[in-house]
């Protein structure tokens, strides 16, 4: 049995709180924003059109890395497209209008990361206990990077690997991969914990991690056919619990 040497986590719902809702309310601030620009608008019909052209563009399959018309990983370059095309189809027809609404989005976007409760504390007791941490995330790099940065996230790791930035994503083995030779780690002595049974749980299976953690915050229930993780915790400061226990359970070196 191994001892723990690093952490893997995922961000968003498991270090970030950003949930549906939050960002329903972001879409509603922009949509009432821009009827300073453009008083004709009507907000709830363009909250629709962003919010259903947002769910056609992104709400695809797990592990995809999703990409603007041109091409473009970014946040922004997804985010503006899709502003553009929500106006248009509501029939406003204006590139600086569409603008302006990206630029609110981001903003507002921005100051609505939050951590959870438990991630601060529980951080800063891992590194009494584990060489290193890292977060190993799906998602557009400048959107990612922006929620670490707005939550003061990214001083306490030392990686983060981000999917649209490597070309590879969750559940496939190669972005663990690369995490695991950036800190010099052995698959066997790092953990992941993660939200997603689909991404993160079969993902630390694939990449054959030492152990695999759900964290199921919402006390959600498995279906059939989801992957069976190694562990369950409804909080963070489970997590703690569970790396002192292997702590007393592995060997003593003499």
């Amino acid at each position: 049995m191994r001892p723990i040497r690093a952490v893997f986590f995922d961000l968003d719902a498991t270090l970030v709180d950003y949930d549906r809702a939050a960002w329903h309310a972001t879409v509603r601030r922009v949509c009432a924003a821009l009827t300073a620009d453009a008083p004709h608008i009507h907000p709830d019909r363009v909250f629709d059109a962003y919010t259903g052209a947002y769910a056609a563009h992104l709400g695809g399959a797990e592990g995809v890395i999703a990409r603007s018309a041109a091409g473009s990983p970014d946040a922004r370059a997804i985010w503006g497209e899709l502003w553009q095309r929500a106006l248009s189809a509501c029939g406003y027809e204006s590139e600086s209008l569409a603008g302006r609404a990206l630029d609110l989005y981001t903003r507002d976007r921005h100051a609505s990361y939050r951590l959870f409760d438990d991630v601060t504390e529980v951080l800063v007791a891992l590194r009494e206990r584990v060489d290193a941490l890292a977060v190993v995330t799906n998602g557009p790099g400048d959107a990612q990077r922006d929620k670490m940065a707005a939550t003061g996230l990214g001083r306490r790791f030392d990686e983060i690997v981000v999917s649209a930035e490597v070309g590879v994503a969750k559940p496939e083995k190669a972005i663990f991969d690369l995490a695991i030779r950036r800190l010099g780690v052995e698959p066997e002595s790092v953990w992941h914990v993660g939200d997603s049974l689909a991404t993160d749980v079969l993902g630390a299976q694939n990449a054959r991690l030492g152990a695999d953690i759900w964290l199921n915050r919402n006390g959600l229930t498995r279906r059939t056919g989801d992957p069976s993780p190694g562990h369950e915790v409804a909080s963070l400061r489970e997590l703690l619990t569970l790396v002192d226990r292997r702590a007393q359970d592995v060997p003593k070196s003499r």
